[in-house]
């Protein structure tokens, strides 16, 4: 955090405010009341719900009136769910609240208590003298539609993942029945593939039958257009002399069963959640312009601004660089320079895949990012390597969003200054 960001922040702050730490559970949260030099006013738990967010309002509000305070001011840790409860109670309230980083309560608490003692008291404690001391991030709870692209962009990556992770399973049940049926199927997510997979994977079960009744006993659980009939006969050649194990076969094939069908429930509710995820992002109005540009798809732009949420909350461009963790920064101790400019990587890391693929999309159907990915690389001053001249896009194309939806605005590759 540099000089002239903290000095915002301890400047945005009321002299003789409250600082209240709160470290979240699930049962019951934990709150230390400081005051401007770190001296303990207060300190007592309340829990999760109406009651004890009012208790948790009330008992504010009985010091602030007796330290005669003009502000309250609440800080706490991301943790799980539990943050966004208590922030939209406190929204309600028009008490202010700030997030602090989990990383850096760690790091502060060790450093202060060198025996490494942890408790939630401690930890409380912690978060508000780091909010004291204005070491705490900008984030707040988002609203509306934007509030709505989030939770759809979240839902969508989750299913993403849990696609892959049985995917994973598939090829590794698979591989355990049937080893050489890579030497068939180069995917084993594809539809013969699933369908020969579903019920006849076990390879000394697959001998005793003859070819064409493999391949009917295949085409009943066949769901597509044209079964890969070459390929079947293949694996079922391959099924004499396979390496395949010969015990525990059954379980193993009722594992596969059911892996395949948790990957048909989940690729249709990926499908159901993608097209709510988009039609979400095209009712808000940045959408048209972001799309604007030709080879930035849909899901990328929508993920980009998922992730960056309400533009309106930031007053330039290089606020939206610092939230992706692609700016520039030192990294070196005496002699030892690591790079003179590599990625910060402390931002959202959703935002920064997004970014990476969509250059590598614009570099090849856009002609002002291509030439300008080739003349990073090749100047004659500080010449760029590939991944550094991608990140540098990756920058030029925040700056182009922000500017497109700052000023609402439609792109236009000959617009230079974006650069």
């Amino acid at each position: 955090m540099s000089n002239s960001t903290l000095s915002k922040k301890l400047a945005s702050v009321k002299p003789g405010t409250l600082y209240v730490g709160v470290d979240l559970a699930l049962d019951r949260n934990v709150a230390v009341v400081l005051g401007e030099r770190a001296e303990r006013l207060d300190r007592f738990g309340f829990p999760n719900d109406k009651g004890g967010y009012d208790y948790f309002h009330r008992r504010l509000e009985t010091l602030r009136d007796r330290q005669q305070a003009p502000a309250v001011l609440v800080g706490m840790e991301p943790t799980n769910y539990f943050w966004k409860l208590l922030a939209a109670y406190l929204e309600q309230q028009q008490i202010g609240y700030h997030l602090v980083n989990p990383y850096t309560v760690k790091k502060h608490r060790e450093g202060d208590q060198l025996d490494r003692s942890k408790d939630d008291y401690r930890d409380a404690f912690t978060i508000g003298d780091l909010l004291r001391t204005g070491k705490f991030t900008e984030t707040q709870l988002l609203h509306g539609q934007y509030a709505e692209l989030r939770q759809h962009s979240t839902l969508y990556e989750r299913l993403r993942r849990d696609i892959q992770r049985q995917k994973n399973l598939i090829h590794n049940t698979a591989g355990q029945l049937f080893p050489e049926l890579s030497y068939v199927f180069e995917d084993f997510t594809g539809l013969t593939a699933l369908a020969m997979l579903s019920n006849h994977a076990v390879t000394i079960l697959i001998p005793s039958m003859s070819q064409e009744a493999f391949i009917a006993g295949v085409r009943a659980d066949f769901q597509g257009q044209r079964l890969q009939v070459s390929k079947l006969r293949r694996a079922h050649a391959l099924a004499t002399n396979s390496v395949g194990l010969k015990d525990g076969v059954q379980g193993l094939q009722l594992a596969l069963r059911l892996h395949i069908e948790a990957l048909e429930t989940l690729q249709r509710q990926s499908g159901e959640a993608k097209m709510a995820f988009v039609d979400t992002f095209l009712t808000l109005p940045e959408s048209r312009y972001m799309l604007s540009m030709h080879g930035l798809g849909k899901i990328t732009a929508a993920i980009i601004l998922a992730e960056i949420g309400d533009p309106n909350r930031y007053t330039n461009a290089r606020q939206l660089i610092k939230l992706a963790g692609t700016q520039p920064v030192l990294n070196t101790s005496g002699r030892k320079t690591r790079s003179r400019t590599p990625m910060s990587h402390k931002g959202r890391p959703r935002l920064r895949t997004a970014l990476f693929f969509a250059v590598m999309r614009l570099i090849q159907v856009d002609d002002t990012f291509g030439r300008e990915y080739l003349r990073l690389q090749q100047r004659e001053e500080n010449p760029l390597t590939k991944m550094q001249a991608l990140g540098a896009l990756m920058n030029k194309l925040l700056r182009i969003l922000w500017t497109l939806m700052r000023h609402q605005t439609f792109y236009d590759p000959t617009f230079e200054r974006a650069a």
